[in-house]
């Protein structure tokens, strides 16, 4: 089997499907095949950093809804806003995309 082409791979909107197929060939892509963009069906998510801010520290989540769009600090609040509950599908995916922009803290 060839290597996948992760930057291929990171041109496809993360979402629920994404995330269950490669869990279930049991691969972890890196960074380099995450797609800034997570497609949850009724809404969108959008990951940015503004012009002349480190990257880890200035993450911002865009949501779009049916309703409008709003911004984001913290994706605790994307995630109240969104309604994306744990345990469901899409709000285990949407938590999952979320973890690559968001690395836990020494």
């Amino acid at each position: 089997m060839t290597e996948p082409s992760w930057r291929q791979l990171s041109f496809i909107p993360e979402s629920v499907l994404k995330s269950t197929v490669l869990k279930a060939c049991g691969i972890e892509p890196p960074v380099a095949a995450i797609c800034r963009f997570f497609d949850g069906g009724l809404f969108r998510v959008f990951a940015t950093v503004p012009p002349g801010v480190n990257y880890a520290e200035g993450i911002q989540f865009t949501l779009y809804q049916e309703t409008g769009s709003r911004l984001f600090d913290d994706y605790k609040q994307v995630l109240r806003a969104a309604k994306a509950a744990s345990g469901t599908p899409t709000g285990d995916a949407l938590r999952q995309w979320f973890a690559y922009y968001n690395p836990p803290k020494p």
